[in-house]
């Protein structure tokens, strides 16, 4: 059992020292290392709690702790501030559903939880986790209906998988449900909280969807960083990340996340570096040759290589990792999507323009 200590204290009023602590409970064996995620994570689920956060996305790579921070021990720990409270957890498959109800479950019967929280008496059904106060967790899957199920807080965990993300039909079909599913289902439209966890998979997947419908408080942690980055958290020391360090340095560092590069593909880890910067670059690196409009102009056209065909990973390479030569545009002014299009397009127009030239200089 635990003693009435410090610790303990914190256990129950800081969400950030309890994540550590469910970490620890449930895998002892593994050591939590750099902490600091954790810290920026459980800050900001914490505001959910307590500051009026009411819509939160947590974007990170796979393996950084969001869904433990956020679908295990940041809704054990809002039951055991108040067990009246009734929560939906909503995962991108019905097995991982299933993994994150037997894991809070596993934290709520340990017995140092039960010392900090001893209200926690679940009483368990397939999907469903009910606490003698009235308050419990529902599990659903994505695309699963939540007719007739309220919430006063809901988390949605990695709807939609990276491959799934590329077909246009079920991308949209996972921003469809969630309208027609997740707001209608708040007890209280104003005051209930939606929390969205997952990896950026598309420019168009449900982060991206919701922040066109309301006002979101977004946490980003690419797995590398572009940027000096400084966390101003509550009652915690500011923390300062720069430019090129891993988000788990001890983990991930530099040396193993190029070797991911070249293992996955450029396109698969843009989803571990989610920024505008890089999803930007890689665009310009696959139109450096031809612009998606100035490639459909290009049809049976024999035409010189103007320009130098660059790999999207180089490009990576050098921008998010330092390593290798500059692309040709590096040195030029950034352009948005739409100037880069319309200077492609000029240029293909030149470069047929020259071969029509050559050719009529030849049939002549």
């Amino acid at each position: 059992m635990m003693t009435n200590s410090i610790h303990e204290r914190l256990y129950r009023t800081d969400l950030a020292s309890f994540t550590k602590f469910a970490f620890h409970e449930l895998s002892p064996q593994y050591d939590l290392s750099t902490g600091w995620p954790v810290d920026v994570m459980a800050d900001a689920l914490q505001g959910c709690l307590d500051r009026g956060t009411k819509r939160l996305i947590l974007n990170a790579p796979p393996r950084s702790l969001e869904s433990h921070c956020a679908a295990i021990a940041m809704v054990v720990f809002a039951l055991g501030w108040d067990p009246t409270l009734k929560i939906t957890v909503v995962a991108g498959t019905r097995a991982l559903a299933v993994e994150l109800q037997r894991r809070a479950l596993a934290l709520m019967r340990t017995p140092r939880c039960r010392a900090l929280f001893p209200h926690l008496r679940p009483t368990v059904t397939p999907g469903e986790i009910v606490l003698p106060h009235g308050g419990g967790i529902l599990y659903r899957a994505v695309g699963q209906s939540l007719i007739g199920r309220g919430a006063d807080l809901i988390v949605i965990d990695d709807p939609i998988a990276p491959h799934r993300a590329q077909d246009d039909a079920e991308r949209a079909g996972v921003n469809a449900w969630y309208d027609a599913e997740i707001v209608p289902r708040l007890n209280d439209k104003a005051g209930g909280v939606i929390v969205l966890v997952m990896q950026r998979v598309h420019k168009d997947d449900l982060t991206a969807h919701v922040r066109k419908s309301g006002v979101w408080t977004e946490v980003v942690l690419p797995a590398i960083a572009l940027n000096d980055e400084a966390w101003r958290l509550h009652h915690r020391r500011p923390i300062l990340r720069r430019k090129g360090e891993p988000l788990l340095p001890d983990r991930e560092g530099k040396a193993t996340l190029i070797a991911v590069l070249h293992e996955i593909g450029a396109y698969n880890f843009r989803a571990q570096v989610p920024t505008a910067t890089i999803a930007g670059a890689g665009a310009r690196a696959r139109g450096l040759v031809l612009g998606t409009t100035a490639a459909r102009l290009a049809v049976g056209m024999p035409i010189g290589g103007a320009f130098r065909k660059i790999r999207e990973i180089d490009t990576i390479l050098f921008e998010v990792f330092g390593v290798g030569e500059p692309p040709p545009y590096a040195s030029e002014a950034p352009y948005g999507d739409a100037e880069w299009e319309a200077r492609a397009i000029i240029q293909q127009q030149r470069l047929v323009a020259e071969a029509q030239a050559d050719r009529h200089r030849q049939e002549a």
